[in-house]
C-alpha cells in the first residue's frame, strides 16, 4: 500500500494528529476485491494488515478540523470525531483516493464521544455506498468491513466496528467555513490552492480559477441531487458538515431509498421539522452551496457568486429531466414533463412502490397492463395513465423492444430497503454475514435478473414499512 499524503503538507491548522486506536478481537469480514484491486492494495498483506488494525502507527495520519450548518444552525466547530484519514493512495486511472477509517476512536474533535461506530452503521454505509456506486452515483466507496468483540454503547450495547472507506476527497463545504468565520484568511487561501491543485487542476489554466471551480463545484452538487431524485434516495442529515466539494455522497447516517412514493417522505426520525424531506433536497442543496458561496465573500464580488449560484437550477433541472426521460424510455421534453407530472399524482394517491413502478413499466408490454394495475387499487386512473405513456412511445421512431431494452439498465431490480438491510445487520452481530454478503451481491449489480434471489427484489413487509432510522444510524 503505497500512500502518500498532501493534505498533512497544509500543517497543523487544518487537523490534529491521530492513529486508529484498535479494537478488541477486531477482524476481517469483508473486502471489497475489486476496488482493492483497482488501487493497488492487497488487504491481507502482513504490512497492509498491521496498518490497518492499528499496529503500526502512521506518520501523517489525521484527524481533519471543519465547522459546518447542522439542521440550519452553524456549529462553528466540528471535525473528525471518529474517523480517521489514513492518506492517499492512486487509482488505475491515476487518480488519488483518500483512505478514511471510520470507529477509529477518540480524536481532539470527538467532544466527549466514544470515537467509535457501530456494525449496524457500517453495515449500512458499506451496502449504500455500493449501491449508490452500482447506479452511477457519485459516492464514497466501501473497501473493508472490520468486526470486534468489543460492545460499544449507543441506546443499548452493540457490537463495535470499524469501515475503511474511500473518495476522491473529504473536503466539505464546512472547511471553507471554519477557515472563514474563524478569520483566518492565510489558511483560507491554502485551502482553495489546495483543492484547485489536487481537484480541480483544469481550472488553473482559466481566467478565473476560482471562479471556474466554484461552477464546478455548484454543478456537481447539482448532478449530484438530481441522481438522488431520480433513484429515490434520501440523505437524511444534508449538513453543509456533510457535503463534499468534489460532489461525492459521503456520511451514509439515516439514509432511506423511497418505497412507497411519497414526496414528503423524511427518513430521519431525528429530523422532526421534515427540513431534508425528499422534495426539500434540491433546495436545500441550494441553501448549503450560499453558505459555501459566503467564504469566497472577500475573493468574488456579489454579482459573482450569484452568477455561480445560477447553474445550480439549470444543472439540476436538466440533469433530472434527462435521468427520467430514461426511465421512462422517451426522449427528454414537454411531453415527458407533463406524463412526470400526472404520473406522481397517480403514485403518490396510490402510494405506489417508487422503484418497483419504473421497474415493472420497462417490463410492459403493448396493451398489457395487469403487470402494474395489479398493484393498485384505483386501476382505471393508471390504465389511463398507462395509456396516455403508451400513445406517447408507439409514436416513436423505435421499436417497443427498442425502447424497453435501455429503460431495464436504468431502472433497477433491486434497491437497499430498509428492512433488508435491517435483516442482513440482525444476522451479521450473531455472527453471520452470509445475508449481507447476499445482499451486497444484488446491489453491486441491481439491473441483472439474479433470478435465485428474486426475493430480495419484493415490497417491504408491513413490519418493514414501520422501521426506523435516526442519526445513531
Amino acid at each position: 500500500m503505497k500512500l502518500e499524503h498532501h493534505f498533512a503538507g497544509l500543517g497543523e491548522a487544518f487537523y490534529a494528529k491521530t492513529s486508529i486506536q484498535p479494537l478488541l478481537k477486531q477482524r476481517l469480514v469483508e473486502f471489497n476485491q475489486a476496488l482493492a484491486h483497482s488501487l493497488s492494495i492487497d488487504i491481507k498483506s502482513p504490512q497492509t494488515k498491521r496498518i490497518l488494525h492499528g499496529e503500526e502507527p502512521l506518520e501523517n495520519a489525521l484527524s481533519m478540523v471543519y465547522a459546518g450548518h447542522q439542521f440550519g444552525g452553524f456549529s462553528p466547530q466540528l471535525g473528525d470525531g471518529r474517523g480517521v484519514l489514513l492518506g492517499e493512495v492512486l487509482d488505475d486511472q491515476g487518480v488519488l483516493r483518500d483512505l478514511h477509517m471510520k470507529g477509529a476512536g477518540p480524536t481532539p474533535f470527538s467532544r466527549r464521544g466514544d470515537g467509535r461506530a457501530v456494525l449496524r452503521s457500517c453495515i449500512r454505509e458499506y451496502l449504500a455506498s455500493e449501491f449508490m456506486h452500482a447506479m452511477g452515483i457519485p459516492t464514497s466507496r466501501a473497501l473493508a468491513l472490520y468486526s470486534s468483540a468489543q460492545a460499544v454503547y449507543r441506546e443499548q450495547p452493540e457490537p463495535g466496528a470499524m469501515l475503511l472507506r474511500t473518495a476522491q476527497g473529504h473536503i466539505r463545504f464546512g472547511h471553507f467555513e471554519y477557515f472563514f468565520y474563524q478569520g483566518k484568511e492565510a489558511e483560507l487561501n491554502q485551502l482553495i490552492d489546495y483543492c484547485l491543485q489536487h481537484y480541480y487542476p483544469d481550472c488553473l489554466a482559466t481566467e478565473s480559477p476560482l471562479e471556474s471551480m466554484l461552477v464546478e463545484v455548484v454543478e456537481r452538487t447539482a448532478r449530484m441531487i438530481a441522481k438522488w431524485q431520480a433513484v429515490g434516495f434520501q440523505h437524511g442529515v444534508m449538513n453543509t458538515d456533510n457535503f463534499s466539494f468534489t460532489g461525492e455522497t459521503i456520511d451514509y447516517g439515516p439514509y432511506g431509498f423511497m418505497e412507497d412514493y411519497q414526496p414528503d417522505w423524511v427518513c430521519n426520525h431525528s429530523d422532526h421539522e421534515g427540513r431534508y424531506a425528499f422534495s426539500r433536497q434540491p433546495g436545500i442543496g441550494l441553501w448549503n452551496l450560499n453558505c459555501l458561496m459566503r467564504c469566497f465573500s472577500k475573493h468574488l464580488e456579489r454579482d459573482q457568486l450569484i452568477a455561480i449560484l445560477q447553474h445550480y437550477e439549470v444543472t439540476l433541472q436538466a440533469e433530472y429531466e434527462t435521468l427520467m426521460a430514461a426511465k421512462l424510455g422517451l426522449p427528454v421534453g414537454e411531453v415527458v414533463t407533463k406524463l412526470l407530472s400526472s404520473l406522481f399524482v397517480v403514485l403518490a394517491a396510490e402510494k405506489m412502490d417508487y422503484s418497483l413502478f419504473f421497474r415493472l413499466l420497462s417490463q410492459l408490454q403493448p396493451n398489457e397492463f395487469d403487470l402494474i394495475l395489479d398493484e393498485v387499487v384505483d386501476r382505471e386512473r393508471m390504465r389511463a395513465w398507462l395509456l396516455d405513456y403508451q400513445q406517447v412511445r408507439l409514436a416513436l421512431d423505435q421499436t417497443w423492444e427498442q425502447c424497453s431494452a435501455p429503460m431495464l439498465q436504468v431502472n433497477p431490480k433491486f434497491v437497499l430497503r430498509n428492512y433488508l438491510a435491517h435483516e442482513a445487520i440482525e444476522a451479521a452481530e450473531q455472527g453471520d454475514f452470509l445475508p449481507f454478503r447476499r445482499l451486497l451481491s444484488v446491489l453491486n449489480a441491481p439491473f441483472d435478473e439474479h433470478e435465485s434471489s428474486d426475493q430480495l427484489a419484493q415490497r417491504s413487509p408491513e413490519w418493514g414499512r414501520s422501521l426506523e432510522v435516526s442519526c445513531s444510524s
